[in-house]
């Protein structure tokens, strides 16, 4: 059980039909809420992320400084002694002289990169909570109360899950061997993927979060993290719809705009569970056939016409009566934007066009990208504010490029200014609304950038 002073005042639990619990909101939760900030118990960086961020904090370094290398294993690198002592102590220490060894054992390199990660978290999780000596009395009387919420953690579903590597581990002790075994069934399901500015950088323990929390495919809240140097990673899960009393809080396990049959598998398989919330029941019954000529136009259309009315502006809040409906009310004509291939090849086709500088056909396939996630993603939700800055920017690049080849031509760039106050004032809606998070700088300060370019 979760002892309830771990809760914050917004959150109460109780009893659910199919999980085992539900976080429900206490009062009325408006966007842009922090409705509970979880410290990580663990972390580890992408492979690709070593050496380029801090491994306690996941920091950057700061502008003309360097990360200090670990001067014995020479594979874990620190913003400052602060960070390297901190790691140190909670686990370093114990797997410091064996890492290398660890690195180029066979079982380590047959792992994917996914697998890599998700065995150096738990040998940073054993090594902090196991010693070779506990025995399980005594681990349950040393341990913190994060930890205590982790090991009350409900086990995943074994299938298709093989064994880690752990950094020294002692195969010859059971009680040490039980006890990894026992930790990565609890976290091999309920770890998060921890991103800066939706690129991912590590994956993540944070207990209370895993607990508290169901899954959703048209989910009122999400996570982001807070990297702050020389502290752990914190999760703040902040409210991105208006959300009643005694509603329950959730959150998503995958990406909710991934095809219905995609998602329906990866949970069942990760998480031993089929879901059934709106959005699915919705796509449940819905056949997708292959995309067709002009289903750009009366996608736009559609979400011009039922979507963006109700959207707010940057002075206002969306109420609860949202858009949820309004895009269950997606007419049949356009059944085909569900399908698998149509997602993947527009968002392409806009990035290709963006940076080649074909700034018009750019614009209108970031148009229909935009109205696409309107109609996948619930309000608020960080792919739309994210997008809608890239086509801002691309908008203002298009009336840069104007000026400059066609300086007399006052028609096309007032059209281009005046999509570039409209993707930006969407863009507001969100970014702002989610506020800081990630690494620093970003897209709040690329924010504030347009904003001083677009002042009349």
């Amino acid at each position: 059980m979760v002892d309830d002073s771990l809760l914050p005042p917004t959150i109460a639990l109780k009893t659910h039909d199919l999980a085992r619990q539900k976080a429900c909101a206490t009062q009325t939760l408006f966007p842009g809420t922090c409705v509970v900030t979880v410290e990580a118990l663990e972390t580890a960086l992408l492979p690709s992320e070593k050496g380029q961020r801090c491994d306690f904090c996941l920091c950057r370094p700061l502008e003309a400084k360097r990360l200090a290398r670990c001067s014995g294993c020479a594979e874990f690198w620190y913003c400052g002694p602060i960070c390297q002592k901190m790691q140190w102590n909670k686990h370093h220490r114990r797997i410091c002289k064996r890492y290398n060894r660890y690195l180029a054992s066979q079982e380590y390199q047959s792992l994917s990169i996914s697998e890599r990660v998700d065995s150096a978290l738990l040998s940073h999780l054993a090594a902090a909570t196991l010693s070779p000596e506990s025995d399980r009395v005594g681990l349950q009387a040393k341990l913190s109360a994060p930890a205590l919420v982790f090991f009350d953690l409900m086990k995943g579903p074994v299938v298709n899950r093989r064994s880690l590597p752990l950094v020294g581990l002692d195969s010859s002790n059971r009680t040490f061997v039980e006890g990894a075994e026992d930790m990565y069934s609890r976290f091999g399901n309920n770890n998060f993927i921890v991103h800066s500015h939706l690129n991912s950088c590590a994956h993540g323990i944070f207990p209370l979060a895993s607990r508290l929390f169901n899954h959703s495919c048209d989910p009122n809240c999400v996570a982001k993290y807070r990297f702050t140097r020389g502290k752990p990673v914190i999760m703040e899960v902040v409210a991105i719809s208006t959300i009643a009393m005694s509603e329950e809080l959730t959150i998503p396990y995958l990406d909710p705009a991934l095809p219905f049959q995609t998602r329906q598998e990866a949970l069942s398989v990760n998480y031993g569970f089929r879901c059934s919330c709106s959005v699915c029941t919705f796509q449940k019954n819905v056949s997708a056939p292959p995309p067709h000529a002009n289903l750009e136009t009366e996608l736009c259309d559609f979400v011009d016409s039922h979507i963006i009315p109700l959207y707010p502006s940057q002075d206002s809040k969306m109420e609860q009566g949202d858009t949820i409906g309004t895009r269950r009310s997606l007419p049949d004509r356009l059944y085909p934007v569900l399908h698998a291939d149509y997602l993947p090849g527009l968002a392409e086709e806009f990035s290709r066009a963006s940076h080649e500088g074909e700034y018009d056909r750019a614009l209108a396939s970031g148009r229909t990208l935009l109205a696409l996630y309107f109609v996948l993603y619930p309000p608020y939700y960080p792919q739309i504010g994210m997008h809608a800055l890239e086509i801002t920017k691309t908008a203002w690049n298009a009336v840069v490029t104007c000026e400059q080849e066609h300086g007399d031509n006052v028609v096309r760039v007032t059209e281009y200014e005046k999509l570039a106050r409209f993707y930006y004032n969407v863009t507001v809606g969100v970014i702002e609304l989610l506020g800081p998070e990630g690494d620093e700088g970003g897209p709040l300060e690329e924010l504030h950038v347009m904003r001083s370019l677009l002042q009349p």
